[in-house]
């Protein structure tokens, strides 16, 4: 479900109609999570640390409103569910892009996620279907292979894009024992502001210490 925001009485109106005439409306941020528990408690329970934080993070971006806003048609809308858009690497250093409906439940949700990564995994090209162009979605990304404290995304300027973006690095371990994580979000000024990426940030460290 959908509902159209009206600009007149939306207290976001200047900061939209400013930022969406920018060339790249996008801005970034990265900062470290502490994933210590949730590794640990995953591999107690043997389930899987990546769609673990994959599934904190969605639901933390489901309890801020400024990320399920979208620009769709022209027009300013916030979606109900926000669900998860996200590369799934494969043995031949390809990649292919996913669909993950949103579930509360983390079980529900890594059945459906499994299913899903098993189909791309076992096909070859970027597997785009009829789920590829939704919007109420968030991109998600990993690289697992490295540490980053800056990224950048590709970007069609010719195609209005709203959608915020998360990539997830390599997990490493500091000398204190700690598994630290770097995250990377990148949103729509129009839409967010860093105000938003903190208050994510910090309800997505919440979860991940739960």
């Amino acid at each position: 479900m959908e509902k159209n925001i009206n600009l007149d009485n939306w207290k976001r109106k200047e900061h939209f109609n400013f930022f969406s005439k920018y060339d790249e409306p996008f801005w970034g941020v990265v900062t470290e999570i502490d994933c210590t528990k949730a590794y640990e408690n995953t591999k107690k329970h043997n389930q899987s640390f990546f769609l673990y934080y994959l599934h904190q993070s969605i639901i933390a971006i489901n309890q801020i409103e400024e990320f399920c806003f979208r620009i769709k048609d022209g027009k300013v809308v916030c979606f109900d569910i926000i669900n998860v858009a996200t590369t799934i690497g494969r043995s031949d250093e390809s990649f292919g892009y996913s669909f993950m409906e949103y579930k509360d439940d983390f079980e529900a949700f890594t059945n459906l996620a499994k299913k899903e990564i098993s189909r791309i995994k076992n096909n070859s090209g970027l597997c785009l279907n009829e789920d590829s162009e939704r919007v109420d979605v968030v991109h998600y990304s990993t690289l697992p292979w490295t540490k980053f404290t800056g990224l950048t995304h590709a970007r069609n300027f010719k195609k209005v894009d709203s959608i915020p973006k998360i990539v997830f690095g390599k997990y490493y371990n500091t000398s204190d024992g700690k598994k630290i994580m770097n995250v990377s979000l990148n949103a729509h000024h129009g839409l967010a502001d860093g105000i938003h990426a903190a208050k994510f940030f910090d309800l997505f460290q919440k979860l991940m210490d739960n």
